[in-house]
């Protein structure tokens, strides 16, 4: 009965099934620890790839922005080469247009003198209009190629240099929330790290629509979906060893229409400065020798311009010979010495050496030694300005011109034209965002090619029209020599009458008699073979006998006209003084620019508006001739309320404001403006002001003024007294009643009063007499608002109407003391 009992069949089954159960429920148990754990896991790494995918997008976005305003900045630096260059050419130009007509019109030679020698005045005369031949043609070009340049700048920022702002849509897009791990696959929700690695990255190929590696990475499901939703517009170019930003290839494009007339403009410049400088160093000696009668100036001023046009061609030319072909004949360095040949030339023809024909065969050859070297300079620059591609792109240096080998430039210039193009490539280590923001990855990435600057012939135009100017200057050189063989086959000048003119040798003539004087008189007082504007000995006496006869008759009336006075009773009539002479000065008034107070020091007058700006009007050399109008605006003093008066003394300009603040200007403006400060020694003046002026008196170095108060017609003149702090009276002035304005003259002697009728009054401060010095004249629709003197016994006088208007006074009207 003690022995243990066999377990029975059944009982076995259950425990074997209750085993078979707890080890299903610790497996399910496990698996349920690991799919939470491994959950947990792909749920965090989910939500950090959120927060990287939002950074990437943003980051991405950021770079691409500012590297996008970088390409505006090279378009607008490449835009600002070619218009900064060609406004310096243009201004050249305009300055010089006035030059060069000076030496052809207004410093015509033989009108004050005998005519020069013919074979001067044919290097004269063709050097001068060939100077104005380029100087109209560079002027054109540049004006061409600012314009062009700045259009083609504004097009490209206008529409392809743009920020790549991403839109709200795209913003959305990028954004994940926490619920969208709800939608991801079930495989990377429950993978398993290191167990069941995430796939390689990948790509859908094009051609075959497998899905291939496209590296060793291996990236979660996730990151194609955000490549596929953030990236889908990607496909482009992926930027490889011969790509270029876009901008830069579409502007090398735009350059092609205005490259060549930037070049030529560059090149028209020196041809012009060479011609110039010849023509004038020639006109310098026609002046010299025909007008002054000297010799060594002659020598002088044509070494400073033979050594200021070996400079300049020296400077520009390289002489690089072209590729396949030689560099020609260095004419450029003989060429600036013609004038020396030719000034040698006129010491012989004009110096005592008595004709023969020897000195003039000396004269002849130096002169057909010039003509052959001009001739062969007008050649030469023709084959200096050609064009010529290069076989091979020129390699790029930092702070060297660069321009692409399809451009044809002329080499021999290449050092002068500063000439940036945009480049054609990238430097190694640096990329373009947006390129790779478009590129597409794997086998797509090189099937689409960057965009490149399209393909075209170089537009030649421009040379084309240099090449005409080039063509008539050498056409111009063949006349005149032709002309010349001419003139010393048939005789110098014998196709033109030459009525009372005598030759001299070799070649040039002068009046055998006296010509014509303005006042139909001849016999003048000659030199240099000519005649100036002096008076004839018949004319001085014929002047000496009438003033002879108005003496004896006034001596014989005299008496005569005194007793029938005294007879009659009649009362002498005081004869007037001379009336004022007035006519307004040409100045174009800016126009929002309305001047209230005048001025003036030193023959210079200053007008101030009560807005606080002014301007400087020039006068020259004493006339009533305006020379020069500069505009300023006054500084420092806004809160002191408007500007009543001006006076302009040795220390600056004293100002007088409405508030009764005096406020100085040192000095002159400075780029525009001029600074003013508060005057602490100068009290400051009682309220109520219908107008005041004060003025620095330099003699005692106190502060002058006068005033108007409103209710009164009478000026106060005050001067102030810096130990006590004030203003004390120094006399008074009756004034007209009316508007009026106040100024002082220089050193603040004299007070001027200007009223609304035109008259103006000039009251001495220390002796006291009044002198009227302007007459009163009405004019429609116009007021008189100030007056100062100029000096020489001219006066300014402001009127404003629709415009403002300055006229000048020459003389007084009439005197009167109080």
């Amino acid at each position: 009965d003690t022995a243990p009992r066999r377990p029975t069949a059944k009982k076995s089954a259950e425990v074997v099934f209750s085993s078979a159960m707890a080890a299903a429920a610790e497996a399910a148990a496990v698996a349920a620890a690991a799919a939470s754990a491994a959950f947990r896991y792909n749920r965090e790494n989910y939500m950090f790839d959120a927060g990287l995918r939002w950074g990437r997008f943003t980051t991405g976005y950021s770079m691409a922005m500012a590297q996008a305003s970088m390409y505006r900045e090279d378009i607008r630096d490449l835009t600002a080469l070619t218009v900064t260059k060609q406004d310096t050419y243009h201004t050249v130009g305009v300055i010089f247009f006035v030059l060069n007509f000076q030496l052809i019109m207004a410093g015509r030679l033989g009108v004050h003198g005998p005519s020069p020698p013919g074979w001067l005045l044919g290097l004269y005369w063709t050097n001068i209009c060939s100077a104005l031949c380029f100087l109209v043609t560079f002027t054109w070009m540049a004006m061409h190629a600012a314009a062009r340049a700045t259009a083609g700048g504004a097009f490209m920022l206008t529409r392809h240099v743009r920020l790549p702002i991403p839109t709200p849509q795209m913003l959305d897009k990028a954004r994940r929330t926490g619920n969208s791990y709800e939608k991801q696959r079930v495989a990377d929700v429950f993978r398993i790290p290191f167990a069941i690695p995430a796939p390689l990255e990948s790509e859908v190929d094009p051609d075959s629509g497998e899905r291939l590696p496209l590296s060793n990475r291996r990236m979660p499901k996730w990151y194609e979906d955000e490549v596929g939703e953030l990236r889908k517009d990607e496909g482009g170019a992926a930027p490889g060893p011969t790509s270029n930003p876009e901008h830069f290839e579409l502007y090398r494009g735009l350059q092609e229409e205005w490259w060549a007339h930037d070049v030529y403009s560059r090149i028209g410049v020196l041809y012009f400065m060479s011609h110039w400088l010849t023509a004038a160093s020639l006109y310098s000696m026609c002046h010299v020798f025909t007008e002054l009668r000297c010799i060594w100036p002659a020598y002088t001023v044509t070494a400073a311009f033979v050594t200021a046009h070996s400079g300049i061609l020296k400077l520009d030319i390289v002489n690089m010979p072209r590729e396949g072909g030689s560099a020609g004949i260095p004419v450029e360095k003989v060429v600036p010495f013609v004038p020396f040949l030719c000034v040698v030339g006129m010491t012989i023809d004009y110096s005592v050496l008595p004709a023969s024909p020897v000195w003039q065969t000396v004269v002849y050859c130096l002169a057909w030694i010039g003509y052959i070297i001009q001739f062969a300079w007008a050649l030469r620059l023709y084959d200096l300005a050609m064009p010529q591609a290069r076989l091979q792109e020129r390699e790029e240096q930092p702070g060297q011109p660069w321009w692409p080998a399809d451009w044809p430039l002329p080499p021999a210039f290449e050092d002068a034209i500063y000439m940036v193009s945009a480049p054609k490539q990238l430097d190694a280590g640096m990329s373009c965002i947006q390129q790779e923001m478009k590129a597409a990855k794997g086998k797509a990435r090189y099937e689409a090619q960057p965009v490149k600057a399209k393909k075209s012939l170089p537009p030649m135009f421009a040379w084309k029209l240099f090449r005409g100017a080039l063509v008539t200057t050498i056409s111009m050189w063949v006349l005149i020599i032709a002309g010349r063989v001419f003139e010393q086959v048939n005789g110098e000048r014998q196709l033109l009458k030459q009525e009372n003119r005598v030759e001299r040798w070799p070649s040039h003539f002068q009046p055998w008699m006296a010509p014509w004087s303005r006042k139909g008189s001849r016999s003048e007082w000659c030199h240099a073979g000519g005649c100036d504007r002096r008076l004839s000995e018949s004319e001085l006496q014929q002047h000496r006998d009438i003033s002879s006869m108005a003496s004896r008759l006034a001596a014989t009336l005299g008496p005569v006209a005194a007793a029938l006075d005294s007879h009659l009773g009649t009362p002498r009539l005081r004869v007037p003084e001379r009336v004022a002479e007035i006519h307004a000065a040409n100045i174009a008034w800016p126009a929002d620019f309305r001047p209230a107070h005048l001025a003036s020091r030193e023959g210079v007058l200053v007008a101030v508006a009560d807005a606080k700006s002014g301007a400087f009007v020039r006068f020259r050399d004493g006339s009533d001739e305006v020379e020069a109008f500069d505009s300023f605006c006054i500084r420092g003093i806004d809160d002191l309320g408007s500007v009543v008066g001006v006076a302009w003394g040795a220390r600056g300009l004293t100002l007088t404001t409405a508030t009764g603040v005096i406020a100085e200007c040192a000095g002159t403006p400075v780029a525009g403006a001029w600074t003013c400060t508060h005057a602490v020694t100068a009290p400051m003046l009682p309220g109520g002001l219908a107008a005041a002026v004060v003025g620095l008196h330099e003699a005692s170095g106190r502060f002058r003024a006068a005033v108007r108060y409103e209710g009164e017609d009478n000026v106060l003149l005050l001067e102030a007294d810096s130990s006590l702090g004030a203003w004390l009276p120094s006399g008074e002035v009756r004034a007209p009643a009316g508007g009026l304005r106040l100024s002082l003259s220089r050193g603040a002697e004299e007070v001027f009063i200007a009223v609304a009728d035109g008259s103006a009054i000039r009251r001495s401060i220390a002796l006291g007499d009044v002198q009227h010095v302007a007459p009163s004249r009405a004019l429609p629709g116009v007021t008189w608002h100030g007056a100062s003197d100029l000096g020489g016994g001219r006066l300014a006088q402001l009127a404003i109407g629709a415009t403002p208007e300055l006229f000048i006074l020459s003389a007084p009207a009439h005197r009167a003391t109080a």
